[in-house]
């Protein structure tokens, strides 16, 4: 893939990612319940103007949508399967998840969708071996850099 920009802290994040969905009006998340959840939640902040979903896992029936409320936003009703862009979680190429790059692309084939986003830390995707196997749009790799003090 080519590099199109760096991008620098939560902020850089958030701002590659508003870029990246500007012109789009729906965005489902895809990711592992838990981890990825308030991932999506954030990575939908910026653009909470659009309609969002999240699908735990690969089971489309429990999609929800991501709404505003006084606390940001959270997960609301059912939502429908099928949007502008999928946006798929770094959680789900996780080894303790246990997807299968091949059971994606599945998934992926009975949604209904223009654009394919990969958001991920420390090049999961890459590692394993989600980048040749899905048709990646575009993908974030984000590096978490950091330490713990006393």
């Amino acid at each position: 893939m080519e590099k199109l920009q760096d991008v620098k802290g939560l902020g850089g994040m958030l701002n590659g990612f508003r870029d990246l969905v500007k012109d789009d009006q729906k965005i489902m998340f895809v990711g592992s319940p838990g981890f990825c959840t308030p991932f999506a939640l954030f990575l939908g902040y910026p653009v909470r103007e659009k309609e969002l979903a999240f699908t735990p896992g690969l089971n489309e029936e429990k999609a929800r949508k991501i709404i505003t409320t006084e606390y940001g936003l959270e997960l609301g009703e059912k939502s429908s399967f099928e949007a502008d862009v999928v946006v798929i979680l770094g959680g789900m190429a996780m080894p303790k998840i246990g997807v299968k790059p091949e059971d994606m692309k599945e998934f992926l084939a009975r949604m209904k969708y223009k654009k394919l986003i990969g958001v991920c830390f420390m090049s999961i995707f890459e590692k394993s071996g989600w980048c040749e196997a899905l048709q990646f749009d575009y993908l974030m790799n984000m590096i978490i850099e950091g330490d713990l003090s006393k």
